[in-house]
């Protein structure tokens, strides 16, 4: 495999979620941290050690991206793509504690994807946001996205406002089809509605080349 640079990693696409802080692990998909190749391991670490800048915004699904992403729509979905950096080359989840409960040092597959369930604050409407790679990077979103610029290492920034009306959304649910097929399955505590809807926030990190 061939040793991606620095450069080639700050086009990674950051995903900040907020979701319920008390994640639970429905099901793990066994080999996700297993041993890789010894060029494998260095290429993560000469990577690791750039910090991400995120921006955590309470009752929304925010996704910064070092690139500008190109936009389309067809059948009721919108769809943000980039075909320069298609493949998914690191996945990785953490909480807002700084807890790490998911990582795939090797993701890139037919196969692979993450499905983002989320759900407003009156628990009435729902909705997903699919992210895959490959030949392309993929942003399949059921909404579409809020587009803006800011002054961060990722300068592009995509809110989802759910069905709009003022009504905050949280994540339901993430769950990671790994390359292999199989599926591991977050699911965020229950809460309750109006006033008593209290998201807080998650992140997942996702590494292109």
């Amino acid at each position: 495999m061939q040793k991606t640079s620095r450069r080639s990693f700050s086009k990674a696409i950051i995903v900040v979620l907020v979701a319920a802080l008390a994640l639970v692990m429905n099901s793990f998909a066994s080999g996700q941290t297993a041993s890789k190749s010894r060029t494998l391991v260095q290429d993560t670490e000469s990577h690791q050690d750039t910090p991400p800048m995120i921006e955590i915004l309470d009752g929304s699904l925010i996704i910064e991206s070092a690139d500008q992403l190109a936009k389309t729509s067809s059948g009721g979905r919108h769809y943000y793509r980039k075909s320069t950096h298609p493949k998914l080359h690191h996945i990785k989840v953490i909480t807002d504690s700084g807890e790490k409960i998911y990582e795939d040092l090797d993701p890139n597959g037919s196969l692979t994807k993450i499905v983002i369930t989320w759900i407003n604050e009156d628990k009435d409407t729902t909705g997903d946001v699919i992210i895959t790679g490959g030949t392309v990077f993929q942003i399949n979103s059921d909404k579409e996205l809020q587009e803006s610029n800011q002054n961060k290492r990722r300068k592009y920034k995509l809110e989802h406002k759910g069905q709009g009306n003022g009504k905050r959304i949280r994540i339901e649910s993430i769950e990671i089809t790994n390359k292999y097929g199989r599926k591991t399955v977050f699911w965020a505590t229950p809460t309750g509605t109006g006033a008593d809807f209290n998201p807080d926030e998650f992140r997942i990190l996702i590494w292109r080349e």
